[in-house]
């Protein structure tokens, strides 16, 4: 967990370039508590037209949108914002869960006069806040647009089952399973937004994801854009197996699992796969975001 955290902060600072000065952010106040917003096109939005709505990564603002959102707001209207305890949004000590940010976006978009149908898109870990949200409102849903989501869908034994492809002993496997999701970290107040995410990410993974996947999928398009480029960099690659090889097997394995969900839908969609392209695909290959949301834009 102490190595998510870190990864967290150093994204985070890599990628809080401003938006435009010309951006229309405002604060919105729901539930007692300040949300971070950012909308445009929605004067020129005509009835029924598909609404974006971005959900970022963990611990992340909406700042990691800035390549693409104006460029998608010439054809469509789009909406992103700050969760709770993250950037300019006000601090609140709740654990971000699924439910409770679905919630909150929800009377977001409500206070904004913001109507569905909406076209969710979600990056990292807001891949599994718009599952969450699609399942506890799937009326509201359009299309779904994940981009190289944490698996949603992974269990435990799945994830150890990486391990064994690459000859990784089971009593290792054990060790870093134990590491990996049952060892308590401390709390951390100052920066509660992305450290309670994390924990809301382990709480998932100890359940193999139980919360979501007893909720509805919506019978909507689905796409999947996913990196192929491995980054971690060599100082902080494991000594304890081949990381590489890791990456490699446990990319097999989603873009599997991704295809079942797509399949699962019966209203088609697209897994595109980006091998150029690192963790951030919309700052890495933003035309790739932007075409992706015009074709749907367009098809649906």
């Amino acid at each position: 967990m102490k190595n998510l955290l870190r990864q967290v902060a150093v994204s985070t600072f890599l990628i809080l370039a401003a938006l435009p000065s010309h951006s229309q952010e405002k604060l919105v106040k729901v539930n007692g508590h300040n949300f971070n917003t950012y909308q445009k096109g929605f004067e020129k939005r005509k009835k029924n037209t598909p609404a974006i709505i971005f959900e970022n990564g963990m611990g992340v603002g909406l700042g990691s949108w800035d390549l693409v959102i104006d460029q998608i707001a010439k054809f469509t209207p789009v909406f992103a914002y700050d969760r709770a305890g993250v950037e300019k949004s006000d601090k609140v000590y709740q654990m971000p869960t699924p439910k409770v940010v679905a919630d909150n976006l929800k009377s977001i978009l409500t206070t904004l006069n913001i109507a569905p149908p909406y076209i969710l898109v979600g990056h990292s870990m807001g891949g599994v806040y718009i599952r969450g949200y699609a399942g506890f409102y799937p009326n509201d849903i359009a299309a779904l647009v994940f981009i190289d989501p944490a698996d949603f869908t992974e269990t435990k034994q799945q994830w150890n089952s990486i391990f064994r492809a690459i000859g990784v002993p089971e009593q290792k496997i054990d060790e870093m399973l134990y590491d990996r999701l049952y060892t308590k970290s401390k709390v951390d107040s100052l920066n509660f937004g992305p450290w309670s995410e994390g924990e809301v990410l382990g709480e998932l993974r100890r359940t193999d994801f139980a919360e979501i996947n007893n909720l509805p999928m919506p019978s909507v398009p689905i796409y999947f854009l996913v990196g192929g480029r491995f980054e971690v960099p060599p100082d902080r690659r494991s000594k304890d197996f081949d990381h590489e090889r890791f990456f490699i097997v446990k990319s097999n394995q989603n873009m599997e699992h991704w295809r079942k969900v797509i399949d699962a839908s019966g209203k088609g969609g697209a897994l595109i796969y980006l091998p150029k392209s690192g963790h951030y695909i919309q700052r890495d290959e933003p035309k790739a975001v932007i075409n992706t949301l015009k074709f749907i834009i367009e098809n649906i």
